[in-house]
This record gives C-alpha cells, sequence and structure tokens, in this order.
C-alpha cells in the first residue's frame, strides 16, 4: 500500500484550508479526496493493528503523485503524532502557525457559529484548564472548547520533533504567509522536494469566519490575558525557529 509522503498537521484556524486548496493545484502532489481525514485521530480505531485500508480509499491508487492530506488537529491531539510516524517514519509534517492570541478568538468563533459553544469569549478562555480537562477525550486533549491548549506551539513542536526528525518539520507563520504567499509556497515546494508553484495561482482564501453576529470581540484585556499564558511557550517556539515572530507581538 502507497503511504502518505506528508500531512498538513496544524494549527486550526491557521490558514491550512488554504494551503490545501494551494497544494491541489501542483502538479506532483495528491491530495486526499477530502481535507480533513481525521484517520490519525480518530480513537475508535484498533490502533494496536490499524487497518490503513479506510485511509487509502482517500486517494486513487493509479495516482503516482506524493500523497499528501491535511488534519489540523494533528499538531495538537499527540497520540495522531505517534500514530504518524509508526505509519511512516520519513513522514514530513508542514505546519501553519498563527498567532495563538486570534487563533483562539477564531477558533471560539467556529465553535460558537456551530452552536456547540454557550459561553462568552472571555469566559472560555478563563476557564481555562479545567474545562477541557473536564472534557478531555483522551490524554488530556479535548476538541472543541480547547481554544487556549492548542496555541501552545513551542510544546507541541518540541513533542513532534521527539519523534520526528528536525528535518521533517517545516513552519510556515500564517501572518507571513498572507503577506507573501509565493516565498511561503517556494519554501514547501523545497521541503517536499517538488518543482516550484505556478506563478500564476488563483488567489485563495477558505473558510473565513462565518458572518454574523458573535457575543464576544477579541478585547486588549482578553488578549493580554492570552499573551501573558503563551509568552514563554512562544519564546521556546521562537528559539526552535531560529528567529522572532514579529507579527504575534503586536497587541489588540
Amino acid at each position: 500500500m502507497k503511504r502518505l509522503a506528508f500531512v498538513v498537521g496544524g494549527a486550526q484556524k491557521s490558514g491550512t484550508t488554504t494551503l490545501d486548496a494551494l497544494l491541489r493545484l501542483h502538479p506532483a502532489l495528491q491530495m486526499a479526496r477530502k481535507k480533513e481525514t481525521h484517520f490519525f485521530d480518530d480513537e475508535a480505531l484498533e490502533w494496536d493493528a490499524p487497518d490503513y485500508r479506510a485511509l487509502d480509499a482517500f486517494y486513487d491508487a493509479d495516482d503516482a503523485r506524493m500523497r499528501g492530506e491535511g488534519t489540523p488537529i494533528t499538531l495538537y491531539w499527540r497520540p495522531a503524532i505517534r500514530r504518524l510516524v509508526r505509519y511512516n517514519p520519513d513522514i514530513k509534517i508542514v505546519l501553519m502557525l498563527r498567532d495563538p492570541v486570534t487563533r483562539a478568538f477564531a477558533q471560539w468563533k467556529k465553535t460558537y457559529s456551530e452552536g456547540r459553544e454557550t459561553l462568552t469569549f472571555a469566559e472560555a478562555i478563563r476557564a481555562y484548564p479545567d474545562r477541557v480537562q473536564a472534557l478531555a477525550e483522551t490524554e488530556g486533549l479535548e476538541r472543541h472548547f480547547s481554544y487556549v491548549e492548542r496555541g501552545f506551539y513551542g510544546a507541541q513542536v518540541a513533542y513532534m520533533t521527539e519523534l520526528v526528525p528536525r528535518a521533517n518539520v517545516h513552519c510556515e507563520i500564517f501572518e507571513e504567509f498572507l503577506g507573501d504567499r509565493a516565498a511561503a509556497l517556494a519554501r514547501i515546494a523545497e521541503f517536499l522536494g517538488i518543482a516550484p508553484f505556478a506563478r500564476n495561482l488563483p488567489e485563495l482564501h477558505r473558510h473565513p469566519a462565518k458572518a454574523r453576529d458573535y457575543p464576544s470581540v477579541l478585547t486588549p484585556d482578553d488578549a493580554a490575558f492570552l499573551r501573558a499564558l503563551y509568552a514563554q511557550d512562544a519564546a521556546a517556539l521562537e528559539a526552535f525557529l531560529g528567529r522572532p515572530v514579529p507579527a504575534w507581538r503586536e497587541s489588540v
């Protein structure tokens, strides 16, 4: 069975759907028939003896292109990383990382618009960490209300690179991607070992927040609360990247 060569592994609400759409335009890549297969984070599967045929069904067997897929929860969902490495020890992982403060608010808006969330954003982030721990599915991880938890990129990338060689993990910054998409795609192509992307790709922006009235805005107090929580972790991520991320130092 042909294996995936790479995944777009996170973070949620950080432009991964747009990136997935662009990857589908490259002639060397075969992406899964749908974004977010959620195969490796499926806790209902028998992981002692996994059946990869369900994953294989997302691809055409006679297609010789490099296989990839994008499930953003992978970065946060530690068991998914372990399962990916077991599946393919040479797997490459592309990460799109967004300012954890604005990312948390975007996730809250998504969850609220789906009808799952009843708390205001201020209430939801200040319920950290008890709310997620009470609702955790496995290993303290929870899918819908993990607004704060998903933003600790430094710790998540550190865990990932204990299992995946550093050379097989590539990080892009969402805000920089928006500012110079061509440069970001050139870096991704080099990382994957494929020819450069076409220069005339269409402008795409997938899954913007739904237009509706929300009971919260991202206030300076909420931003300051989150930045204090993320300060040490953000420094760890910048050390991992080997450079600062100026776009994340701006206050709301």
